[in-house]
């Protein structure tokens, strides 16, 4: 979606792979559970190999080896993770170029719990895209729900640029339906008023 307003250009692009898809790299590659392989993804989360402080041993306890407390480093970890965010980055880079919008983007606004938990995803974004990258943060966004955080970041990012208009920030508990159409009238309102 492309959206013009005061002269300046927001694409508004979801792309469904991120948190679940490196969670679930972790698990094959190091042969363990998803439940071991999001802990360890939340815990030791890092999208660049080269911003490791310590290397660290990390015990595997679910192993589906024929060892079940095999040893790694947490650069072996965190070269998963980088690999998969690299594909991520190659793959939103590839999209916007084919679609002639790359040259149009000023900033890319990372969202989603599983990227922007990992740290310097937002490097590692500047460095694959070669655009500046920033991570969608606030307070409010963990009260609404997984489902929406996307949207409703996207949002806020657009509402609070100094020329828009005033957007609500509470977010309703209604259906997801209604929900959803609720959403796209304040869009269409923003950009069409």
């Amino acid at each position: 979606m492309e959206y013009l307003k005061d002269h300046h250009l927001y694409i508004l692009t979801q792309f469904h792979f991120g948190g679940d898809n490196i969670t679930n790299d972790i698990a094959v590659v190091l042969n363990i559970s998803e439940e071991e392989a999001d802990k360890l993804k939340k815990q030791y989360g890092l999208a660049l190999k080269s911003f490791i402080d310590n290397d660290n041993d990390i015990i595997l306890n679910t192993s589906k080896d024929q060892n079940k407390n095999r040893i790694i480093k947490s650069s072996e970890l965190i070269e998963i993770i980088e690999a998969r965010i690299e594909e991520i980055f190659s793959i939103i880079s590839k999209d916007i170029t084919s679609q002639g919008l790359k040259h149009k983007i000023n900033n890319v606004v990372l969202t989603g719990q599983g990227i922007v938990n990992i740290n310097k995803s937002d490097v590692a974004g500047k460095i694959n895209l070669n655009i500046p990258v920033k991570i969608s943060t606030g307070r409010a966004i963990s009260t609404v729900k997984p489902a929406y955080r996307t949207s409703y970041a996207l949002v806020r990012y657009i509402a609070a640029r100094p020329f828009a208009k005033s957007v609500s920030s509470s977010i309703d508990t209604q259906n997801n339906e209604s929900f959803i159409k609720t959403i796209l009238e304040r869009i269409k309102e923003f950009f069409y008023s």
